[in-house]
Parts: structure tokens; C-alpha cells; sequence
């Protein structure tokens, strides 16, 4: 044996406990994970369990489930960041769990060891599972105990795994929707057509399993159709008469995929998810590579069991890579999903010990060259400040507590990498708590109006979404001055020279100016971080102005 499976397992728990750091950031960026915790929060605090609202309008673009659970642990934790990120952590881990079951029952625990430790250091998998939560976050903790499930099915056929499977799998299409079973299913259905059993994709057994699975999906339909199909006067994104079941059936799925729907990308490339794998899956890529083409390679030689496994591996994570590739509508964190499968193939690769020396060999300059980006990147942003240690300390200790010839070339390949990424999701973790928090501009304003005294707030087109998820009282959207109320006390959000130039018509004498704030998003504050002078001239000014008559 050439691992140390204590070392594995201390390396496991270290980043396990890294990543679970950024489920204690305070800061929800102005992004997706923000839109859907305001949903989420909609939910909580109205009581209403069946209807999506986003900015006070019916919202329909992604099913029920994850907005359940978000406003259950609102309801527990209260309405703050951790209680979004938690249930995306756990999902997060329960699919690690289950990539090292389905890495064992394919092959051993030694697979299962080393599958389990690249799927949580893989570096997207890492932002997207802690301080990043999306809809991916809780689709690995389903997609991958409904693989798991179903084999055990598939060889068993006894009732506990058909269950198990047909809950999980309900539970991903209640998360993202249909386009989830090829995921699921795919590596089954092509292991039965590469070992001619045709049949069973339409055998009594499995045409169960496929309407339990459908069963399970009811709250989520019940959902839809109250919310729209039973209200045809509803409003959706400019359109009325629409149908909650046509759309989670159609629309929702082949809408993306022919990029017709009421959400659309315009910058669709075929080679996207090729170039944006490369480093989602850091440090984990090349060996990725290396893995895929020796099992093509030696495809032949292997017996009729691992070729099976092969097929099933391949299968599931090609068939989803390539049907991403072939959509318009792109996002760099959809691959995540079929990562498990890839750290399992990479697993299976690392433990026949193909090459080992040169993958060592490798994998000690990537992680050399992290690290040196980690430093570099520290120094950059913060070269005058104390929190350049949080970039040097991990380094140095790197270097004084690790040498390569204390360990295998399996064990190279495996402890350097995720170290270096650890250290490099920290440096994010400090980015995400030290500059964007310092300059979202939704954060800061409602932490400035929650210090002052209760009352309803106005957003009048600032754009910033964490402004409604942090405002601690009552919180409307409005399009212009007209909207407002002509009496009584209250808040408005706007942009500051909205404000001076009296853009939405006031009545001024009636506002009185309570803050102003200064910031931008962090890709308009990262470049010019180092210059504060330069910066100050890419930030955006924002006003809160109270009504006092």
C-alpha cells in the first residue's frame, strides 16, 4: 500500500475545515447566491411556502426546493448569511460522502479515500459548497447519493435503495429540473447499452423506479400550478397566461438549451466549459487528463468489470459535459456537478499508479506555483497591511513542515495539491471578508439604515441586491418618486446623483439626507485596490435619503 490513510484523512478534515470558514462570512455578494436568499427570505418572513417572488414580482426560474430549505434555516438561525451558506455546505459534504461511497463500491476504500479527498479540494467546488452556495451546492448532495442508490438498485433490486434513489433524484429535479436525470442516469444507461442490456431501460423494474422518481417530484408540481397555473392573470417577466407545469417541463430545461426562454446568453462558445474546467478543477486538472486518456488508452486491457466501470464513469460525466457545450447559455459553475464523477476516474488512475513520478513531479510544481500566486496576489492587495501574514504564514509552514522525500509519489500527488489550494481559498476567504465586504455597496447601506431608527425602506434603482437581504425592516422596490408614499416616515435608497439631480422629481423639502456610501463591485475594486486614489475614482456613490413629513 502506498498511502497513508491517517495522513488522507488528516489532510480530509484540515479541508473540511477550511472550506467550512466561509460559511461564517458575513458578506453575500451581489450576485445569484444573494437573488435566491432574498427569495428565500421572501418566503421565511411572508409565511408563504408556495409562491417564488423576487423585488415583490412573481419569480420563475428555478424550482422550489433549495428556496424550502433556505427559509427553514432562516426560521432557525434567523435571516443572515450563514443561514444561506449552511444547508449549501452540508448538501456540499453529504455529496462528498457519497462520492467516496460510489468511489468504494465501484473499487475500494482506497479509491473512495482518494476520490473524496480531490472532490473537496477541488478549488470550485470549494468556493461554490461554502461562501458561493448556488443551486450546484445542493445538486452534489443529491446527484450523487441517486447514483450511489441506484446501482445498489441496479444489482439488488430490493426496495430501501429504490427508494433512496427515487428521493434524491426528486429532490435534484425539485432543485434545478429535468435535465438532472442525464446526470443521474446516464452512466447506467450507456453501462446496459455497452453490455447489450437493452431491455432493462424499459423494464417493469426500472419503469418503477422512473415513476416513483416522478411521484416524488408532486409538492413541487402542486407548487407551480398554484402559484401560476390556477392565477393566468399573474405577471412573469412581462408575460401573462403562463403555465408553471409547461415551464418546469419545457421551458425551464429546453428553454436554456435553445436559449429561448425569459433569460437568455448571447455568448454561448462551444469551447467554454473546456478552458473554464481547466481551472475549476485545480489542482486536479492534468491528472484529470492524464486519467481520461489512459482509460481510452488501455481500454482494451482491462477485464469486462473495470471496462463497465469506465463506461459508467465516462459516460456520466462526458454526456453532461458535452450537452452543456452545446448550449448558448454558459455558466462556469455548471461543470461542477460532474466533478465527482471526474475525481473518482482521477482516484481510479492515481491508485493503479500510472506514472506516478512524473504526475509527483507535476503536481509539486503546480502547487509551487499556487502558492507563489497566493504570495504575490497578498502582496499586491495587501502590502501595507497585517493580513499579509494570512499569505506568508501557510507558506512558510508548507515549506518547513513538508518535504517531498518523506512521502510516495502517491502521496506527492495528493498532499501538496491540497495544501496549496487550502491556502489559496484562504487568501479568497480574506478577499471576499476584507475588500468586498468593505465595498458592497448593498451591505453598507443596510447596515447604516439598520442603525437608525425601524422604518420601511425604498429601493429606487440602486441594483444592489443585498440591500433587500440586510435591511432589517420592511423592504419595497419602487420605479419612480410617484411610487413612494406621501406621508409618514421612511427610508430611500437611491443613487447619488439621482439624489442631486432630483432625477425621480421629489418633493426635497420633504427628505432629509441621512448617509452616503462609496463602493462597487469587485471587479471594478480588485484592479485599482493598491491605489486608493485610483480606486476612489472607480467607486459608485449611493445615498439614503428619509422622508420626515
Amino acid at each position: 500500500m502506498l498511502i497513508n490513510r491517517k495522513l488522507i484523512w488528516g489532510l480530509i478534515l484540515l479541508v473540511i475545515i477550511v472550506n467550512g470558514i466561509g460559511v461564517f462570512e458575513p458578506l453575500l455578494r451581489n450576485d445569484d447566491p444573494v437573488l435566491y436568499a432574498n427569495i428565500a427570505k421572501h418566503m421565511a418572513v411572508s409565511g408563504d411556502w408556495i409562491g417564488l417572488f423576487s423585488a415583490g414580482q412573481p419569480w420563475l426560474d428555478k424550482p422550489h426546493f433549495p428556496f424550502w430549505i433556505s427559509a427553514f434555516s432562516f426560521k432557525i438561525f434567523g435571516i443572515n448569511a450563514f443561514a444561506y451558506f449552511l444547508p449549501g455546505y452540508l448538501f456540499h459534504l453529504l455529496g462528498a460522502y457519497y462520492t467516496y461511497r460510489l468511489a468504494k463500491l465501484l473499487y475500494n476504500a482506497e479509491v473512495g479515500l482518494i476520490a473524496l479527498l480531490i472532490y473537496l479540494s477541488s478549488v470550485h467546488l470549494m468556493l461554490s459548497g461554502s461562501f458561493d452556495v448556488r443551486a450546484e451546492a445542493y445538486l452534489l448532495g443529491q446527484i450523487m447519493p441517486a447514483c450511489y442508490y441506484w446501482l445498489l438498485y441496479d444489482r439488488s433490486s430490493s426496495w430501501k435503495p429504490l427508494v433512496l434513489a427515487s428521493f434524491f433524484t426528486a429532490l435534484a429535479m425539485m432543485t434545478k429540473g429535468l435535465f438532472v436525470v442525464v446526470t443521474i442516469f446516464s452512466g447506467l444507461v450507456f453501462t446496459w447499452i455497452y453490455t447489450k442490456q437493452y431491455a432493462r431501460i424499459i423494464s417493469p423494474k426500472w419503469l418503477l423506479a422512473y415513476a416513483l422518481s416522478l411521484l416524488f417530484i408532486l409538492p413541487e408540481l402542486i407548487c407551480l400550478y398554484l402559484q401560476f397555473d390556477a392565477q393566468p392573470a399573474t405577471m412573469v417577466f412581462g408575460h401573462k397566461n403562463i403555465s408553471g407545469l409547461s415551464w418546469y417541463f419545457w421551458g425551464s430545461q429546453f428553454g436554456r438549451f435553445f436559449n429561448s426562454g425569459p433569460i437568455v446568453n448571447t455568448h454561448g462558445n462551444p469551447l467554454f466549459f473546456v478552458h473554464t474546467y481547466l481551472w475549476a478543477f485545480l489542482p486536479w486538472s492534468l491528472v484529470f487528463i492524464a486519467a481520461s486518456y489512459m482509460a481510452i488508452r488501455h481500454f482494451k486491457a482491462n477485464t469486462a468489470v473495470d471496462k463497465a466501470k469506465l463506461v459508467y464513469l465516462l459516460a456520466s460525466f462526458w454526456l453532461t459535459f458535452i450537452m452543456f457545450s452545446a448550449t448558448k447559455f454558459q455558466l462556469d459553475h455548471y461543470t461542477n456537478i460532474i466533478m465527482p464523477f471526474a475525481a473518482i476516474l482521477c482516484a481510479s488512475y492515481l491508485n493503479r499508479k500510472f506514472e506516478l513520478k512524473r504526475i509527483a513531479q507535476f503536481q509539486f510544481g503546480l502547487s509551487g506555483l499556487i502558492l507563489l500566486l497566493n504570495i504575490g496576489i497578498t502582496l499586491y492587495l495587501f502590502n501595507s497591511s497585517w493580513l499579509i501574514l494570512f499569505a506568508l504564514v501557510p507558506g512558510s509552514l508548507l515549506i518547513w513542515m513538508f518535504k517531498p522525500q518523506q512521502f510516495s509519489y502517491l502521496e506527492r500527488s495528493l498532499v501538496f495539491p491540497s495544501l496549496a489550494i487550502s491556502a489559496f481559498f484562504g487568501l479568497a476567504l480574506l478577499v471576499n471578508f476584507a475588500i468586498c465586504r468593505t465595498y458592497d455597496v448593498g451591505y453598507n447601506l443596510a447596515a447604516q439604515i439598520n442603525a437608525k431608527p425601524l422604518a420601511q425602506t425604498y429601493d429606487l434603482h440602486t441594483g444592489w441586491l443585498p440591500l433587500e437581504f440586510y435591511t432589517q425592516g420592511q423592504f419595497s422596490h419602487v420605479e419612480n418618486g410617484a411610487d413612494l408614499p406621501s406621508t409618514g416616515a421612511y427610508y430611500v435608497a437611491m443613487k447619488q446623483a439621482a439624489w442631486q439631480n432630483n432625477q425621480y422629481q421629489l418633493n426635497l423639502q420633504q427628505f432629509a439626507l441621512e448617509t452616503t456610501f462609496c463602493g462597487n463591485t469587485i471587479d471594478r475594486v480588485i484592479p485599482y485596490y493598491a491605489d486608493k486614489n485610483q480606486l476612489a475614482t472607480h467607486l459608485e456613490c449611493f445615498v439614503v435619503v428619509k422622508h420626515v413629513n
